[in-house]
């Protein structure tokens, strides 16, 4: 792939590299903050030799960051586009994350029954507009982006994980009775963290936590406020992409 058409973005204040397309998908908060939200989980999980699963994993974004903060997890990172799965092995091996993402070119819409039942947790950031709509003329960007099957994708995305395991998604608040309605089908003891842009706006994104046989109920936690008056990152969101992790204190 020409250099041409790639840049090279640094995160974590330096700390990660990402080679990316020029044009069409490029990572933003979203991937950044999920993999912060999940960071902050990790720190108090129990289990020893966690397995976890990035669907949709683009050029690794989200992977990068959780392996950066979590030395002993094993990930498994899905995607089937060529170009994302290019520039998602030369970001593994530039960040040195070889022995810990196993990259997997794979469609989630057709994964292959070895995986099924396997990981402690799934992360993933989903195409979440609707197709009819937010279209590009960029088809890499529409392949990120746009919904072709919300329901398989959850659904297949359940199915790699354990009893009891636990799914993170970030989508937008458009289509979280969608989400929540396909969920219910096999998890529960839901939390949705939202996003505000402002204190004048309302939440456009959220982060919605699931557990495969859940039964708890449904937590609506305290959220996180993007931008201030001055419309600067606020002090705490700042943090957080700078230091890849949450602070719930």
């Amino acid at each position: 792939m020409s250099s041409i058409n790639r840049t090279v973005d640094n995160i974590l204040k330096g700390k990660i590299s990402i080679i990316q397309l020029k044009h069409g998908f490029r990572y933003g908060f979203d991937a950044v903050f999920l993999a912060a939200f999940v960071n902050s989980f990790l720190l108090q999980y129990k289990r020893k030799d966690v397995l976890l699963a990035d669907v949709g994993s683009g050029v690794g974004t989200i992977s990068l960051i959780i392996a950066y903060k979590n030395k002993k997890i094993k990930l498994t990172a899905i995607e089937n586009n060529d170009q994302y799965l290019e520039l998602a092995e030369e970001n593994i091996i530039n960040n040195n994350f070889q022995k810990q993402i196993n990259l997997l070119n794979c469609d989630v819409f057709n994964i292959s029954k070895d995986f099924l039942n396997t990981f402690d947790i799934v992360v993933s950031n989903p195409p979440f507009y609707k197709e009819h709509k937010n279209r590009s003329k960029n088809e890499l960007e529409n392949h990120a982006k746009v919904i072709m099957n919300i329901e398989k994708w959850i659904d297949n995305s359940v199915k790699l994980l354990k009893d009891k395991g636990i799914i993170f998604l970030i989508i937008t608040t458009e289509i979280l009775d969608l989400v929540l309605y396909h969920l219910r089908k096999k998890t529960g003891s839901f939390k949705i963290f939202p996003f505000w842009p402002n204190s004048k706006k309302s939440s456009k994104r959220i982060i919605l936590v699931a557990r495969k046989g859940g039964a708890s109920p449904t937590e609506l936690m305290s959220g996180l406020k993007l931008y201030n008056k001055k419309k600067l990152m606020t002090k705490k969101a700042r943090l957080i992409s700078e230091k890849g992790i949450f602070n719930f204190s």
